[in-house]
């Protein structure tokens, strides 16, 4: 390993480590994240050559991936252990969630829908880098936003009188839970 590599790495660690430690957690327990957090890196040491110049979305794209691995991992000792399920417990939308009407209509959205929502009012990025963070073209991911947009609009326009701005309402629950 050349120095010059070590401290490219070293860069990237610290620029987005805290940021996909904050994605993985949300969507995890503390252990899990920290597992995926270090297995991202790890990820992206072993492909340092093909890394993007903004590598940070991709980076969310190799945490979500993990995240995924881990909960197929979970189910597969559930099963196994228990003989219970068939699948492991979907996790819990609304967990870390201070807002719970927010993580209640989150949690009646598909998987999908909730991670490009999330991708982009949580982590706040753009629908391109959310298209590359789950693998979809952006014109789908854009689709995809928008439908998800109206769909979490109904679920919380259902629960109150009042319109709904996502974006608002977003920014103050995650400003109420930093």
């Amino acid at each position: 390993m050349h120095a010059d590599e070590r401290q490219a790495i070293t860069e990237l660690y610290e620029r987005h480590a805290a940021a996909l430690h904050r994605y993985a957690l949300s969507r995890s327990d503390r252990e899990t994240a920290e597992e995926v957090t270090a297995q991202v890196f790890l990820v992206a040491w072993r492909r340092r050559a093909a890394l993007p110049d903004d590598p940070l979305p991709w980076l969310y794209g190799v945490a979500r991936r993990s995240l995924a691995d881990q909960r197929r991992g979970a189910s597969r000792r559930l099963r196994l252990g228990a003989r219970l399920k068939s699948n492991a417990p979907a996790p819990d939308p609304d967990q870390d969630l201070p807002d719970r009407g927010l993580g209640q209509a989150l949690g009646r959205l598909s998987q999908l829908d909730r991670e490009v929502l999330l991708l982009r009012y949580w982590e706040e990025l753009e629908p391109a880098e959310i298209a590359r963070a789950i693998g979809r073209s952006k014109t789908a991911t854009k689709v995809r936003l928008h439908r998800a947009r109206n769909r979490i609009r109904r679920e919380l326009d259902a629960q109150t009188d009042e319109p709904i701005k996502l974006a608002e309402r977003s920014r103050e629950v995650k400003a109420e839970s930093l």
